[in-house]
């Protein structure tokens, strides 16, 4: 049995930081630089896979400045989280290299204490067994020097582009509507990381199940248990349907 956290942030560039700074580095390029970032939404994504290769979707939390008040309450709600799920293995992409960065900046502004699972102690292997924190980019990079973008990995294992319209980016939002689009694809990117996950999964010999069925299992189980925005219930449930109709098209073959 494999228990996982899947975990997303958004951030944006903080030009106060930023200003500050180039006092110092008159050269220093805008929008380059983690440390003039800051984490306005983090969201968490609990799923177990069995050992018989089925999964269990087990909850979903995300924690947003427009809810909750500030980057140290943001990224407090993923660090408690994550202590409350210390069996979890938490799982990102591209975490070791932005995420980790991102999360402990924060934790030394605000004297919060990392959860056990982002500890520096850990090692970040790209092969061998399961660490309590995965780096799924890291581990499709393993020793080459070209990093996978997530949503290649979603394209690949057949999930239209439509869904992943927008992921690269998302803008700090300035109204409620704004605020609750920037939660919904906040956790989509854990569901959809969960997918991209179960499929690697399957490659080591971890996972029996079918990447269509996964896909279908939590994008469900999503649209069935989130209050997402409406344009993103459309789309889950268009897509949805595709992955339903597919799977039964291939029983029906397979019969």
């Amino acid at each position: 049995m494999h228990k996982f956290t899947f975990f997303d942030l958004e951030s944006v560039w903080d030009q106060h930081l930023h200003e500050s700074y180039r006092a110092i580095d008159p050269a220093a390029q805008p929008h380059v630089r983690l440390g003039s970032k800051r984490i306005f939404a983090t969201a968490a994504f609990n799923l177990t896979l069995s050992d018989d290769g089925s999964i269990s979707c087990e909850g979903m939390s995300s924690w947003t400045q427009h809810d909750h008040g500030d980057e140290e309450a943001v990224v407090r709600g993923l660090f408690d989280h994550l202590r409350a799920n210390p069996d979890r293995v938490a799982c990102a992409f591209g975490s070791v290299a932005t995420d980790l960065p991102l999360v402990t900046l924060a934790a030394m502004e605000h004297g919060l204490t990392l959860p056990a699972q982002l500890l520096q102690r850990q090692s970040y292997q790209r092969s061998g067994p399961i660490r309590p924190h995965l780096d799924l980019g890291l581990q499709l990079k393993a020793a080459g020097k070209t990093w996978t973008h997530m949503t290649e990995v979603l394209l690949r294992l057949g999930l239209p582009a439509t869904l992943m319209a927008g992921k690269k980016r998302v803008d700090y939002p300035t109204n409620p509507e704004a605020w609750a689009a920037a939660r919904a694809h906040c956790e989509l990117d854990t569901a959809l990381l969960a997918i991209a996950t179960m499929a690697w999964q399957r490659t080591q010999g971890q996972c029996n199940l079918d990447p269509k069925i996964a896909s279908f299992v939590i994008l469900d189980w999503l649209r069935r248990n989130r209050s997402l925005t409406q344009a993103l219930q459309d789309k889950l449930a268009a897509v949805c349907v595709a992955l339903a109709d597919e799977i039964s098209d291939r029983l029906m073959r397979a019969a």
